[in-house]
């Protein structure tokens, strides 16, 4: 569904329309017949991002990533889309990205006009939190910033919008019981995950395979990991979803490509609150038999060392000095499994 939200004059007196594209979905009205109906007005603009990120636009306009919902807000003059914001959302929660202006309408203030619709739809519908990566202290940078942006750390391009500064403690409560579930990665899920990847403190190794020492953006590589999971027997994810559908911990099962392959690595990490599901994260796994599994723990993570340790994992090594974190330089040890 698309739908006009406001024309505004340029600078240049070109007459700009702004307007968003609801991908068709469970939560598309019943009149957007056709899943691909609004595509033409989207794709050309985004003709230049990567496979994996053309794979996920197939996925959404074919609507196959509900119940999250995306949204296109454009930039159009003279009938042709010229700016884009999509924001991929779920629960009042979303993911910014893909901000782009064609090169030729550039310096025209187009990207701020548009920004300034897009934020004011998500104030009026939910204003609850979203998050983006850029370079800090780019023009980008100061643009989002503008409209009450953050940097998740100090002098970070990760950033973070709040509609209340509550948010994040009581997204991440423990209910009652204190009870989850795990799940198989999804789409529903993936801006919560970006709300826990967005936390600082520990812990800080969070995941070897994707680079994530602590706080880290968990946007374009979720992509690819969701299209290797329809490919590849050998990728796993896994979430933890508490009771109120909060995002507690994730874990990935991947082929180690400094071996060929041929050992995997899995990486789990959950938020400090629900180190009991560490446990029941691993045993969801299905290792394949007749190969090695690693796994990475920081030295005094008891409840991540037993959980390896009952699932038949044994210590094989301790790597000195191995990466930086809140002013110190840890240690890794490393836990192995022989199928």
């Amino acid at each position: 569904m698309y739908t006009p939200i406001a024309d505004k004059t340029l600078r240049t007196g070109e007459t700009l329309e702004i307007g968003v594209v609801l991908a068709s979905g469970d939560h598309a009205p019943d009149d957007d017949e056709a899943p691909d109906n609004h595509a033409p007005l989207v794709r050309p603009i985004l003709a230049h991002k990567s496979s994996n990120e053309q794979w996920h636009l197939d996925e959404v306009f074919a609507g196959r990533v509900g119940p999250l919902e995306t949204r296109f807000y454009l930039g159009r003059l003279n009938n042709r889309s010229v700016c884009n914001i999509m924001v991929s959302e779920h629960d009042g929660i979303g993911i910014l990205s893909h901000v782009y202006t064609a090169p030729e309408h550039r310096r025209k203030g187009i990207a701020r006009l548009v920004m300034t619709e897009q934020m004011a739809d998500f104030k009026d519908r939910c204003d609850r939190y979203l998050t983006l990566s850029t370079g800090y202290g780019t023009h980008p940078y100061y643009l989002y910033h503008g409209f009450g942006f953050r940097s998740v750390v100090p002098e970070s391009g990760h950033m973070k919008y709040m509609g209340n500064a509550a948010f994040e403690v009581e997204h991440l409560r423990v209910d009652g019981t204190g009870k989850a579930r795990v799940i198989p990665g999804d789409w529903k899920h993936w801006p919560s995950l970006n709300v826990l990847c967005a936390q600082d403190g520990p812990p800080h190794l969070r995941n070897v395979g994707l680079g994530h020492m602590g706080p880290r953006m968990f946007e374009g590589a979720y992509l690819g990991l969701m299209k290797q999971t329809r490919e590849e027997e050998d990728v796993q994810v896994r979430l933890v979803v508490t009771e109120h559908g909060a995002v507690a911990g994730y874990a990935t099962l991947v082929p180690d490509t400094r071996w060929r392959g041929e050992t995997l690595l899995l990486d789990l990490t959950v938020h400090s609150a629900f180190k009991a599901q560490l446990k029941p994260l691993l045993e969801s796994f299905l290792l394949p038999a007749g190969r090695k599994a690693l796994c990475h723990v920081e030295p005094g993570d008891g409840t991540k060392t037993a959980a390896l340790e009952d699932a038949g994992f044994v210590r094989e090594a301790t790597l000195r000095q191995q990466f930086k974190a809140a002013g110190n330089v840890l240690d890794v040890e490393v836990y192995a499994r022989y199928a």
